[in-house]
């Protein structure tokens, strides 16, 4: 027998999470009361050496891990970049390390 999800709906959450590095590649991560203070925060951020990786909705008393969509049609190239993202785990360390060396090829 087959279960069904229940489906989580981003307007119900109550916190909305962000997981980033900054200049000194230490992971941090800021709550915040909405979206849209949460995406504030992060287009401020670009100036910096900022990194963002998880972002995390708050529903129905549990942290979802979602991403923001940059078109509501999803092909199969970013079908194989979600299922990537959502698998593999962000090494800081060795993307700091590649950022470095990217930047002393320059």
């Amino acid at each position: 027998m087959k279960k069904f999800r229940k489906r989580i709906n981003i307007e119900n959450a109550t916190a909305f999470k962000l997981e980033y590095t900054d200049g000194n590649g230490e992971m941090k991560e800021k709550e915040f009361t909405s979206y849209k203070s949460m995406e504030q925060f992060h287009s401020r951020q670009e100036a910096f050496l900022y990194l963002d990786f998880h972002r995390y909705a708050f529903v129905n008393n549990q942290w979802h891990r979602f991403m923001k969509l940059r078109s509501p049609f999803v092909f199969q190239e970013e079908i194989d970049f979600i299922t990537k993202t959502f698998k593999e785990k962000n090494d800081v360390k060795n993307l700091q390390k590649s950022k470095i060396e990217e930047n002393q090829n320059q």
